[in-house]
Order: structure tokens, then sequence, then C-alpha cells
């Protein structure tokens, strides 16, 4: 059996430990653009259209009872619509790229838990996971390392909410059972589920946030709730 490494594994691994080492945003931001696929198409979520519901049977009227003119169905509401800068939700099935398009992208945010963690300096604090689930509908491979791109961006918290930056780490990574992520090219047609955890002050996630070119022009927002307009996804 071979246990040599090609460059490119080296590459990676060095790439994504010093990614988790990484305190300071702007230089997260340089690890990302070196290991991503830089995005610049929006994200959309469209919700099917909702058919009216199936009429009843016909009343019935008594004889010599005006029968009235028939109530006109209205026409199928237009489909529901979320773009940027409005939040996804979880489950959303969220698109990047028109159909047919080299680069089309699905993204859906999973499986949000907080877990009790041991404090900081004295300060409460929990443990943040999630999944991101990404499926390449394109032609062309999708190179991501979603620890460097996707961060939390709001907290509920006893005192209120609180915005900041709060990036996955090993060490939390660790505490969650994460381990052995593949962070390989995804290739057209394959859909992989990314796991990710962060330490944060005690609370609740309210809001992730997912850099679609590595530096946060262009983004992918979710709230930490389920859809309360619409369910169901259109087709791939």
């Amino acid at each position: 059996m071979s246990y040599e490494m090609s460059f490119e594994q080296v590459r990676r691994e060095m790439l994504l430990r010093s990614i988790y080492l990484l305190f300071v945003p702007v230089m997260l931001v340089f690890a990302a653009l070196a290991c991503g696929t830089m995005v610049t198409d929006s994200a959309f979520y469209v919700c099917p259209t909702r058919v009216p519901p199936p009429a009843g049977p016909p009343p019935t009227y008594l004889p010599g009872t005006p029968i009235p003119l028939p109530t006109p169905i209205p026409p199928p509401p237009t489909p529901y619509r979320i773009e940027p800068p409005q939040d996804f939700y979880v489950g959303d099935a969220v698109f990047v790229g028109q159909p047919g398009a080299a680069l089309r992208l699905r993204f859906r945010l999973q499986n949000v838990q907080t877990r009790p963690a041991p404090p900081s300096g004295g300060n409460p604090r929990s443990l943040y996971v999630w999944s991101l689930e990404i499926r390449n509908l394109g032609s062309v491979n999708y190179e991501t390392v979603p620890v460097a791109l996707m961060v939390i961006t709001r907290l509920n918290t006893a005192n209120g909410e609180m915005s900041g930056t709060w990036n996955t780490s090993e060490a939390a990574m660790q505490a969650a059972g994460i381990a052995n992520q593949n962070y390989d090219p995804l290739a057209p047609g394959a859909t992989r589920v990314y796991r990710m955890a962060a330490y944060g002050p005690a609370g609740s996630v309210r809001q992730f946030a997912y850099l679609l070119d590595g530096d946060g022009d262009n983004r992918i927002t979710w709230v930490n709730a389920s859809n309360p307009y619409c369910s169901g996804d259109v087709a791939d």
C-alpha cells in the first residue's frame, strides 16, 4: 500500500489546517479565495405554484330559489420567490445559476443544532452544529471548502440579538465529532453534505452566511427557521 500523497492533497491538507487556525476575518477571506470557485451569480429560491383546492360538490337549491352566478376561480398565485438580500430558510432549495449554465448549484441548509459547551474565560457559550448540502447541477467541477466560506453572523442570546462573525474551528469540529470531511472538487451531478461546527456565546443561531465569491459581496444568508410561506421544491 502506498502512503504517498499528491501535491494537491498536501496543499489541501495544509490549507485546511491553516483555515481552522485563522481568527482574523481578513486572513480568512484570502484563505477562502485560495480554495474555492468564485461564484458571481445570485442565489434564488422559487416555491412551486400552489394550485387552488378542487371545488366541492355543487350546492343544492330549493325550488324557486334564484341560482347565483358561479364565482370565478382566481388564477394560481405567482410563484413565491426569495432573492438576496432576503434571508432564505432552513430546508429551502436555494439555486445559483440558471438551467443549462455550466456552473449551476443547489444549496440546502440542514440540521441546525445547539449543544451545551464549557464556558470560555468565565463566559457561557454554546456549540453550534449544522450541515450544508450542495448539489452540482452544472457541467463543470465546483471547488469549495465550506468551513472557510460559511459563518454564523447573528445569534439570539439572553441579552438580545447579537451580530458578529463566528467561524468554524478545529476545536468545535472535534467537540461535535466531525472528522474526515471530503473537500475534493464536487463533480457534475454529485451531491455532498458538509458538516460544520462553531463556538459562540450561549444562545441560538439566528443567521448564517455563505460567501459565494469568497469576499462577501455575493453571499447566501439563511435565517434559522422553517419557511413560513411555502414548502416544496421546483425541479432541479
